[in-house]
């Protein structure tokens, strides 16, 4: 009999490519298995009570212990035991958001009915996709049910403040210590986003009021020093700022603090001191260098004074590079919501050309451009992709499905492999792995790629489909 896999890969890439089936088990062609045993208490209770509830004890325990895979494979368990667990749901999310595929995040939550859990997914998606004003839409959404929620609340507020509506910033967050007037976390919300639309003047006696209920909250102690900074109440913010290290060390935010209080005092080597220590820990505000740069030139270090200037700079750029690209980047969503696929294409191009080192706006161009009709140009767009980030799983599958289409099969079978490699609990990829390798009449291989998409997903139309194909050849031999 004929074995056409044209039809069977048509097939699949209309259906829920990337909606990821729920899993008991996963084995990875050509590969050790991973050992994906818990600690004896969980083990335990797995045996005795196999339930949805476990199962994502385990995987949020495989979070911790930094075992992606199981972690991916114990929360889909926990969905073919239960597939209305939101906790389940919220666990896979999480997982592949620290995977960088939002883009699956979107389209698992988009439709479902969501708890703050799931919202707060799903908005981070929209987000780390460039699609702000979607994540602003969900979280407002999820506090018309919810109104008293602090983290949904503290989501929104930045969002707002990115757009530069401060008024509504500012709203929201009295409306939360309003309706929260015991909540010191409520609380806590309302005097940051004070802090950040520089209202300093009501912040100060908040902070202050904050800061004798919980007088050893490292957070309150550096936002109290910084609102004294800014009053010039030297005194009482270097008493606060130290107490505030004392406590969390880790924090740079408190040593800029400090070390712009002690450079007022004209402390400089102080002030050196913990600015330095501040981009040891991770401060990477432009401001920090130039502050550091004149500690420096004070004390005389002429020469480390100018090359933190140089960097001061460096950074300045880097910073305008990347807003101008998030920028076009939410011009161009908005503009392929539109319908304006030119214009789409031309703003993506305009994002990777401010930021030539980011997959994914380089992906989205592409994704733009395949919807155009551009075969050409979308890709060079996912090549660009994968050549920054070789782990970029929708870029290598989209990849290995234009090579199929072009009948590549080789270049598609690279492409394939790197997507399993990267993510071998996506029962699609081995199905068009699957295809790809009995495209090139390595039956025996193409079964035990299906075999895996069969155990990730026991019903799926394709792979039944497939496996039944590939049987029957086997049979015809």
């Amino acid at each position: 009999m004929s074995f056409s896999t044209e039809r069977v890969f048509a097939a699949l890439a209309r259906a829920s490519a990337w909606l990821l089936p729920a899993v008991l088990a996963v084995a990875a062609l050509g590969a050790r298995a991973e050992d994906c045993t818990g600690p004896p208490q969980l083990q335990a209770r797995l045996q005795a009570h196999p339930d949805a509830e476990t199962y994502t004890a385990l995987g949020d325990w495989f979070i911790n212990n930094h075992q992606d895979n199981c972690a991916i494979k114990s929360f889909q368990a926990a969905r073919k035991l239960d597939a209305a667990s939101k906790s389940a749901l919220d666990g896979l999310a999480r997982e592949l958001l620290a995977r960088g595929d939002d883009q699956a995040v979107i389209q698992r939550l988009r439709s479902v009915a969501r708890d703050q859990a799931l919202t707060l997914d799903l908005a981070t998606a929209y987000k780390k996709a460039g699609q702000f004003d979607d994540a602003e839409a969900v979280l407002a959404e999820g506090l018309k049910s919810a109104p008293r929620s602090d983290a949904l609340t503290a989501a929104l507020i930045p969002l707002y403040l990115r757009e530069s509506h401060f008024e509504a910033a500012t709203a929201l967050a009295e409306k939360i210590a309003h309706l929260n007037p015991n909540d010191i976390e409520a609380q806590r919300i309302y005097l940051r986003t004070l802090v950040n639309t520089g209202e300093n003047e009501a912040a100060l006696p908040l902070g202050r009021k904050l800061l004798t209920l919980a007088p050893r909250d490292a957070d309150l102690l550096n936002l109290n020093g910084f609102l004294e900074r800014k009053a010039g109440e030297y005194a009482a913010a270097r008493k606060h700022l130290e107490a505030a290290i004392a406590i969390d060390p880790n924090d740079y935010n408190s040593r800029v603090n400090l070390g712009l209080v002690l450079a007022q005092l004209q402390e400089n080597a102080g002030a050196k001191a913990q600015l330095e220590k501040a981009i040891e820990l991770g401060a990477l505000e432009p401001q920090v260098r130039f502050e550091l740069a004149k500690v420096l030139r004070a004390l005389g270090q002429t020469e480390a004074a100018q090359r933190q200037l140089e960097l001061y700079r460096q950074k300045l750029k880097q910073e305008s590079d990347e807003s101008l690209a998030v920028l076009k980047s939410t011009e161009a969503a908005q503009a392929d919501k539109d319908g304006d696929k030119q214009k789409a294409a031309d703003l993506y191009r305009e994002a990777c050309a401010a930021q030539p080192e980011n997959a994914a706006f380089s992906y989205r161009l592409a994704v733009v451009l395949g919807e155009s009709g551009d075969e050409a140009g979308q890709r060079a767009a996912l090549l660009q992709a994968v050549k920054i980030n070789p782990k970029f799983v929708r870029a290598q599958y989209d990849l290995g499905y234009l090579e199929f289409r072009g009948g590549n099969h080789s270049a598609a079978e690279e492409h394939f492999r790197a997507v399993v490699k990267a993510a071998p609990e996506n029962a699609q990829a081995w199905l068009s792995l699957a295809a790809t390798l009995a495209s090139e009449s390595r039956f025996d291989e193409a079964r035990a790629a299906v075999s895996n998409a069969l155990q990730l997903d026991p019903n799926h139309a394709g792979a039944l489909a497939l496996s039944k194909k590939l049987a029957e050849r086997g049979n015809s031999q």
